[in-house]
This record gives structure tokens, sequence and C-alpha cells, in this order.
């Protein structure tokens, strides 16, 4: 089940549970055990609340934290009640410390072009922050208010961190088409680039029905700081798929991730996602469903919390949304640490409501907190517009750090985490670490640093163990069964110790002919290299066999352990000293250098723990 979220700041609202509905069909079981699960009362504020102000309802949230600091939380401002074609204003809230305190509600967008009273709907807001220049660019679309056609984009700025606006002008000309039906700009924050060769770029999503049958999912860009407009990526669907409300993120290698809500979707199918690698300009592939993405047919909001090209030791993308397959609510944050490419269950992932929700935006406050935008209300999603601020701890570190650490001296920072009681003794060099067979173990974090994918590698310890004959992890990664994985056991029982590597669909294990369980230190090392997977024992290579090419490590996380298997079976029993992996395969020459003088001068080394 979903972790419930724990109490994040100061008391201010209590959020009720909603109650369990019985299943019908595999999702609605899914659903039962999504009811039975209660998050803990968390506190958030209210930013919008209907009838405040004389509007029947708010709407559409979107946020974005500026240049200097502050946040800007917009809302669309509904006169009578929550249809989506009548007078409606865009309204903003401003907070200058991360969310505690806001500004009253200004109108950022009213009425037509000529009568800024006048009714007329103006919504879906899809602010932007300019980061070069500290400018808030601010797309949103207008329809008459008395009939939703036409759909007009337009874009506005603020110049002094959102306190005052431009007049919104009219770029209908230049990212719509006359030919086009109904028009979305967003509704969600648009992102700056900031790699490659588009860095400085501003892109945002938008969608379209093309007047012919045609549902498309678009992004449009600008590269003059919101001045000008242009089409880029379009995805134009035929078959039932309508990618829509889509929410982009920058890929650490320069990518654009635009996730979609499928409005042509059912339960299952209900997410989209494509992908551009040239700047918004072009998709690689048409939008595809995303598998395991559990929601309703709803708007979700994408946030980058962590990207190793900015010196994160992982990558992680959020993703806020209902989870409730069928119904709008149980809002639920969950995470993906490839990409894109594979997301969290929603076992996994945090529910921070219980309540009917909707429509969501994130930003990542100055204090590194999650600030989370999003519609919510015990009777109905539309009753309110709230704000949750909460850590990364909230949502869950994919290693869970606690306890007692040991250093990594690789340069790297990869720590490891003592596990159990493991207790100091003499070593090989130095100090080692005495683990007892029972509970004991060592948990390397989760790094990309970490993961040595489909490449050469190797992996060495100094072990010395002998009291017990049952099978023992010298080092275990990435997976465990059928999935990719690879490690190093002594199996004293069968008098030898064996290595294996599992990637996609095939599995190679090599094996000494001695389980070397003398109660004396041995220097062992797993290795591939150039298509051959070898164990070798003090400095001589002691088996091998043909090795499969392909990833050991594609899942995102991951765990690795040293003494123990990733499932807390196989405990080893004896000592550990200097536990070593590379990225390449090392020669002889260098294996022997380090068993013999201890030297940490060997190139391409990712973990390097003395263990004293």
């Amino acid at each position: 089940m979903p972790k419930p979220l724990p109490l994040l700041i100061a008391l201010s609202l209590l959020i009720p549970a909603v109650p369990a509905s019985a299943a019908q069909n595999e999702m609605a079981q899914n659903e039962m055990a999504q009811d039975e699960m209660q998050p803990t009362a968390i506190t958030q504020t209210v930013l919008f609340n209907k009838g405040d102000a004389g509007y029947g309802c708010y709407r559409i949230p979107a946020i974005v934290k500026t240049k200097a600091g502050t946040l800007l939380a917009f809302a669309e401002a509904r006169r009578a009640w929550c249809a989506d074609s009548q007078e409606i204003d865009l309204v903003m809230r401003r907070s200058d410390d991360d969310g505690r305190t806001w500004s009253a509600a200004q109108t950022v967008l009213s009425g037509t072009d000529a009568d800024p009273n006048a009714v007329a709907t103006r919504g879906n807001p899809a602010p932007i922050v300019d980061y070069e220049t500290g400018r808030i660019v601010l797309l949103t679309t207008m329809d008459p208010g008395t009939t939703s056609r036409p759909r007009t984009p337009y874009v506005q700025f603020s110049d002094d961190d959102g306190r005052t606006w431009s007049t919104a002008r009219n770029i209908g000309d230049q990212i719509d088409d006359p030919a086009w039906g109904w028009y979305a700009t967003g509704p969600v924050h648009g992102i700056q680039l900031t790699r490659g060769a588009h860095a400085g770029r501003l892109v945002a999503g938008t969608n379209y029905d093309n007047g012919d049958g045609g549902q498309a999912g678009q992004l449009v860009y600008s590269d003059d700081h919101g001045a000008t407009w242009h089409k880029g990526a379009t995805d134009v669907r035929t078959d039932g798929a309508v990618p829509q409300e889509i929410s982009v993120v920058e890929k650490v290698d320069g990518g654009i991730y635009a996730g979609a809500r499928n409005n042509g979707g059912s339960s299952g199918a209900s997410r989209m996602f494509a992908v551009s690698n040239d700047g918004g300009e072009t998709y690689t592939a048409p939008y595809a469903t995303i598998s395991g993405l559990t929601t309703p047919v709803v708007q979700g909001s994408l946030q980058r919390l962590r990207a190793v090209d900015r010196g994160d030791k992982y990558n992680r993308i959020l993703f806020a949304a209902p989870a409730d397959p069928d119904r709008r609510r149980y809002m639920t944050i969950r995470s993906s640490f490839d990409e894109g490419k594979t997301w969290q269950s929603v076992a996994d992932g945090t529910r921070i409501t219980s309540d009917w929700s909707g429509y969501s935006d994130m930003a990542i406050l100055d204090t590194g907190e999650i600030g989370l935008l999003y519609e919510g209300g015990s009777v109905d999603a539309r009753d309110q517009i709230r704000f949750a601020r909460f850590t990364e701890t909230d949502i869950g570190h994919p290693d869970a750090p606690l306890g007692t650490t040991t250093p990594d001296v690789s340069g790297l920072g990869n720590n490891s985490y003592l596990r159990g009681g493991t207790t100091a003794v003499t070593g090989k060099y130095g100090q080692a670490r005495d683990l007892d067979g029972v509970d004991d173990a060592i948990q390397l974090p989760f790094a990309e640093s970490l993961a040595v994918g489909a490449g050469d590698f190797t992996a060495m310890a100094w072990i010395k163990y002998g009291a017990s004959t049952a099978n023992q992890a010298i080092f275990w990664g990435y997976g465990i069964n059928e999935f990719s994985q690879f490690w190093l056991r002594a199996e004293p029982a069968d008098s030898r110790i064996r290595g294996l590597i599992t990637t996609t669909g095939n599995t190679a294990a090599v094996a000494t002919t001695k389980a070397y369980n003398d109660n004396a230190w041995h220097h062992v090392a797993l290795q591939r290299k150039a298509g051959t997977l070898s164990i070798w024992v003090d400095g001589t290579q002691a088996a091998s066999v043909t090795a499969p090419t392909g990833s050991v490590s594609p899942a995102r996380p991951f765990k690795m352990y040293v003494g123990q298997r990733l499932d807390g079976a196989h405990h080893f029993d004896g000592s550990m000293d200097e536990v070593r992996i590379y990225k390449r395969a090392l020669t002889a020459t260098e294996i022997n250098s380090i068993r013999t003088t201890n030297t940490t001068t060997v190139p391409n080394v990712v973990l390097d723990l003395p263990l004293g």
C-alpha cells in the first residue's frame, strides 16, 4: 500500500478519509486495497476555497518558484460554479517564505481585450520562469465564456517577481490555427531548458482538436524569453487516443519528457508519454501508454527533484495525480528513478490525502522541500485548492539512509550503511568488519555511479570465514530471482565460491573448485571482461565462463549489499575488508597490485570501502 505521509507542518487542516467501495473486477480489487489505507493526518494550507471573493468555484492550479524564490500559485476563479465555459478570471497568490504565509489573491487576467469586466473565460495557466532574466512568462487560453469557441492562446509577463503583469497579448497566429477547434495551454508550469544546444529555451505543453477528427498533443517553445512562440513537436491522433494537458520535464541528457492525460483512455490507459530530443521541435515517437501508472482520466503534474548531472547520487522525477483508477481521489506522489522509463506503483507511492482530488502542480522550494498545489475536498475535488509541503524523507528515500555509515574513499561519496551489529576487527589492511551471519550486512546507497550497466566491471573484497557451511553472500547487487543482477557468494557446503550475472533473459554462473573457508584472509573478485565472466582468488583467475551481453542493472531504484542477499537471506558469517567496485575490467597486474599493496591509485573506482 502507499506510504502514508507523516506530519509536515503546524496543523491547519485535517484530511478525513473517503469510505471504501466494493470490488467488481481486478481494478476494483486494487481500489479496495487502497480504500483500506488511511494516511496520517497532514497539514496543508487552503489557498482558494469555493465561495471566496464571490466566486462559486476555483479550479486548475499551477505553481512556480521564481528566480527570487517567491512562490506564485495560480488558479481559475469561476464565477457561477465549476463549468468550463463561463465567466472565469485568472487569479494568483504569492508567498515569499516557501508557502508558510500567502498574500491576498490578486486578479492576473479577466474579461476581453477591450473590457476586463466583460464575461470571458481566462484560464489554462502555464507559467514559466525564465531564470536568465528573472521574468515570469504566463501562457493562458481564452474563450468568449458564453460559448467554448474560439479558443485563443495568450502570453503576458511579470518583470517584478509576480507583483504586476503586462497586458495579455494574443499569440494565436504563432501557436494556434484557425482550422483547429478546441485549444488549450498547460494547465501546469512549463520549463526552461538548461542543458545542451537549446539551453535557455522555454517549453510548454498544449493540445488541440485539428478540426478534422484528429486530437493532438503539442509542445510550443520560445527562444527569445517568451516574446515570440513557435509550434513544436506534434502528435495528431485519430486512433482514439487523446494526449492532452501535457506536463514537461527536462531529462538529464537534455531531452524533454512529456507526460500527458489520455482523454480517450480507460482504466489502465489514462497516462501517455512522448520524448523530444531536439528541444521540443519534434517527438522521437508518438505518444505511448504508460503501463502501471494508475490514475483516473485526469491531469497530472511532473517535477524534477534530483539529477545526477547536478551532483545528486540518483535521478528522481515526481508525478502527482489521484491514484484511484476510476474516480478522482487519493492524491498520490509517485517517482521515476530512470528518467520516466518506469514509475513507482500506487503501493510504493505516498498518498497525500484520501479526499477527493483532481488537478495539481508542483514546485521545489528553496528549502529543498516539495510544494504541491492541488484540487481537493472532502465532498468534491473542486471544493478547494490546497498547498501541501513535504520533504523527500516524507515520500521515501530510495535506500532509506539510516544508521551508522562507513566511508567510501572513491571520491564519489558512496558512503554505506552498517546494518545489524557489525564489529570492528583486525583486517588485512587496518581494521575490517566482522559480520555475524544473522543480521549483519553493509548496505550500499542508491547511486547512479554504482550501476555498472552493460559494461565491464571488477568487484572485489577480502574475506575471512569458516564457521558456517551455509550459503553466504559476499556482495549482491540490483536484483534477485529472474531479474538482472550480479553477485558473488561463498557456498562452502558445495566447496566453491560462485558468481553470477543476469541480463535481460540471459544468465551466466561461474564457480571455483574450492570454498576457501579456512579462516584465513583471501582476496576474491568477480569480473566481466569482453564477454567473459571470471572469478579471481588471491590474484589468480580461478574460473571463467562466457558472459552474456546486456545490463545487469537496468532497474531503478536498485539495492546493493555486502554480506547478504537483497531479501535479507544468505548472511555472511566472517570478516570482510577493502570492498571495491571498478567500472572496468582490471588487468591481472592491477588486481595483484591492489591485493599486495592495497593501492588506491587504480582508476575507475566507484566504490572503495576500507571498512576501518
